[in-house]
C-alpha cells in the first residue's frame, strides 16, 4: 500500500511524504522538533493507493473509475431537491418555528425520520391539519435541518447550528444527523466550550463527544485553561453522575496506579 501524508504540528505543514507500508512499523517515523511534553499531531492522507501483487502501476482506492455517471446522477438529484425546498414547489406541509414558518414537504420528512413519518401516517393532528410546529427551532436553525434533509445544507451552516441541529435528530430520531453532529462537535472543542460540548454530550448520550471532552480536560490539562465561575457553574447545576464521572477520571489520572 502505498501513501502520501502531511503532518502539522502547531498548524505548520510539514512536506508532503511518500511511503510503502507493509507492516506495522511503517506506519513509524520520526519528527524533528523543539516542542516537549504532550501535543498532538494530525496526519492527512492525501491519497490511498494499493501495490498489486502482479506489479503494475499503483491504484487509488478512491478512484472514481466508472462513477462519474452516478455523481451526476446524485448531483441532479440534489438539485431538485434543493429546488423543492428553496421554492417550495409542491410543498404540502407549514412548519411553524419560534420565529417564522416554513415550507416543506411530508415524504422528504417522513423518509427522514420515523417520528415524522408517524405524525403524517396516524390520525395526528399533524396529518389533519399539514402543520406542524418545531418552536423549540428558530427560524434560522429550522432552515439549516431542512437544508440537511433535503441533501442541499453548507458546511458552514452545519457547523454554526450543530447544536440545534443535534438537539433536533435526538428529537426526530435522524441517527446519521446525530452521529455527524457528535463528529463535528468532537473537532470543535476548546477551552471556551469545553464544558458545553460535555453537559451536551451528557444530555444526548454521545458517548465519543463525552470521552473527548473529559481527555481534552484531564490528560491534556485544559481544565486549568477553563475560567473557575464555569467549573463552578458546572458543578451546581450538571447531572450528580456527570460530576462523579468527572472526578472519577481526575483521580484515575492523578493516582495511574
Amino acid at each position: 500500500m502505498m501513501m502520501n501524508e502531511a503532518s502539522r504540528i502547531n498548524q505548520k505543514y510539514s512536506t508532503v511524504y511518500e511511503r510503502l507500508l507493509r507492516t506495522q512499523d511503517d506506519f513509524v517515523w520520526p519528527i524533528d522538533t523543539a516542542f516537549v511534553g504532550r501535543f498532538i499531531i494530525d496526519v492527512e492522507f492525501l491519497d490511498l493507493k494499493i501495490c498489486h501483487m502482479n506489479g503494475g502501476e499503483p491504484s487509488s482506492i478512491w478512484s472514481s473509475d466508472g462513477t462519474s455517471q452516478c455523481n451526476e446522477a446524485q448531483r441532479s438529484t440534489l438539485h431538485c431537491l434543493s429546488r423543492m425546498l428553496d421554492e417550495a414547489i409542491h410543498a404540502d406541509l407549514t412548519i411553524i418555528t419560534s420565529d417564522g414558518t416554513l415550507r416543506a414537504h411530508k415524504a422528504i420528512l417522513s423518509a427522514s425520520s420515523p417520528v415524522f413519518q408517524s405524525m403524517f401516517h396516524h390520525n395526528l393532528k399533524e396529518k389533519e391539519s399539514s402543520t406542524i410546529h418545531i418552536e423549540d427551532m428558530s427560524l434560522e436553525s429550522c432552515t439549516a435541518l431542512l437544508s440537511y434533509l433535503y441533501g442541499a445544507i453548507k458546511q458552514v451552516d452545519f457547523r454554526k447550528h450543530c447544536l440545534a441541529l443535534l438537539g433536533a435528530a435526538n428529537k426526530y430520531d435522524i441517527g446519521g444527523l446525530k452521529d455527524l453532529c457528535e463528529e463535528n462537535l468532537l473537532e470543535d472543542i476548546n477551552s471556551d466550550n469545553v464544558l458545553e460540548m460535555l453537559n451536551e454530550a451528557w444530555l444526548y448520550q454521545l458517548h465519543k463527544l463525552k470521552k473527548g471532552c473529559l481527555t481534552f480536560l484531564f490528560e491534556f490539562g485544559k481544565i486549568y485553561d477553563v475560567k473557575t465561575d464555569e467549573i463552578n457553574n458546572l458543578f451546581q447545576h450538571a447531572d450528580r453522575e456527570l460530576v462523579m464521572e468527572m472526578f472519577h477520571v481526575m483521580l484515575t489520572i492523578s493516582n495511574p496506579e
